[in-house]
């Protein structure tokens, strides 16, 4: 079972480390199991007590606020984390030790976090490759003088420009004002 002192000592050193650390694999059902036997510990306290102030039962639910305020702290930075690994592991993969110290939750939120990531970078890479593609088919033209309204090779009418102008254009359509020297 775990202890007060054992919950803190947790914190403070997943606080203190950038890795995560090990918490041990029964350590959810230890914390279930302190924190049930606390607050009944609380209740026996509040019931064999008179109403009046007592330095017990006030001690008691103090320790048991604090364990559960840095049970959210610890669980918190371990999220954190998490996410960070699942950052990396993205770019680089992750190691199974990194891997073994997850609680069996944590590693499901590690896999959805991840999966997201990529996803992502999926379509981030797919965007990119949208726009190579419209470079590639299209050219950025300077006109060297003044040219009407034209229709283009898709019947579509283009223009007019003006001397200076910078339009990009389909290439084939560039290519031919280039070589009559109008762009």
């Amino acid at each position: 079972m775990v202890t007060y002192p054992e919950i803190f000592e947790m914190l403070r050193r997943e606080k203190y480390s950038e890795k995560l650390q090990e918490l041990g694999k029964n350590f959810l059902e230890d914390v279930a199991l302190y924190l049930s036997e606390k607050k009944a510990l609380l209740e026996r306290e509040r019931q064999e007590r008179p109403k009046f102030f007592d330095e017990t039962v006030e001690k008691t639910k103090k320790q048991l606020e604090n364990a559960k305020a840095m049970l959210r702290e610890l669980f918190t930075i371990r999220e954190r984390k998490i996410v960070e690994l699942a950052l990396v592991a993205s770019k680089t993969g992750i190691s199974k030790g990194e891997m073994k110290t997850m609680l069996d939750s944590e590693r499901g939120l590690f896999e959805a976090v991840l999966k997201k990531i990529q996803e992502c970078e999926e379509n981030l890479i797919t965007i990119i490759e949208g726009i190579q593609k419209i470079e590639d088919e299209n050219l950025l033209v300077k006109f060297t003088e003044p040219v009407e309204k034209f229709v283009d090779l898709n019947g579509n009418e283009v223009g007019p420009f003006k001397e200076k102008d910078v339009v990009n254009l389909p290439k084939k359509l560039a290519e031919t004002l280039i070589k009559v020297n109008k762009a």
